[in-house]
């Protein structure tokens, strides 16, 4: 019979084994390279630091709350006040329409197409359903 703190240190390595399977990436264009070199869709955080919304969003992912897997994704978090990395962001997603929350998110395909995008908060439940959508755009599903 497990005890219960074998059974706790068991939860406790699993999470922090999933926690250290995600990698976030800080450039939009090696974050598409290399999801084009391993056929994974790109899930790509523009925020900031000190932004409650963004870290909540960084959060679900890391905890596995969303669908959002080192498996089948390139994880990329792009700071909106570098302004060689923003530049790049806006450049790529200019014709995305983000509203004045952050965080911006944009889902793309293997190829660096965008397949959803939002911007603010969204609870773990939303933004699963809004990536299960991306999957089936992408044809990942």
């Amino acid at each position: 019979m497990k005890t219960l703190s074998s059974i706790l240190l068991s939860a406790v390595v699993s999470f922090a084994a999933a926690a250290e399977d995600v990698k976030w990436a800080g450039d939009v264009s090696k974050a598409i390279a290399q999801a084009a070199k391993e056929n994974k869709m790109t899930f790509i955080l523009a925020g900031r630091e000190a932004c409650s919304n963004c870290q909540a969003t960084r959060k679900m992912v890391n905890e596995g709350k969303v669908p959002v897997t080192a498996g089948a994704f390139v994880i990329a978090d792009i700071d909106v006040d570098n302004p060689k990395s923003r530049a790049e962001f806006d450049r790529k997603f200019k014709k995305e329409k983000f509203g004045n929350m952050l965080p911006f998110v944009v889902v793309t395909d293997s190829h660096g197409k965008p397949v959803a995008s939002y911007s603010g908060y969204k609870s773990a439940d939303d933004l699963a359903k809004l990536i299960e959508e991306a999957k089936t755009k992408a044809g990942k599903k």
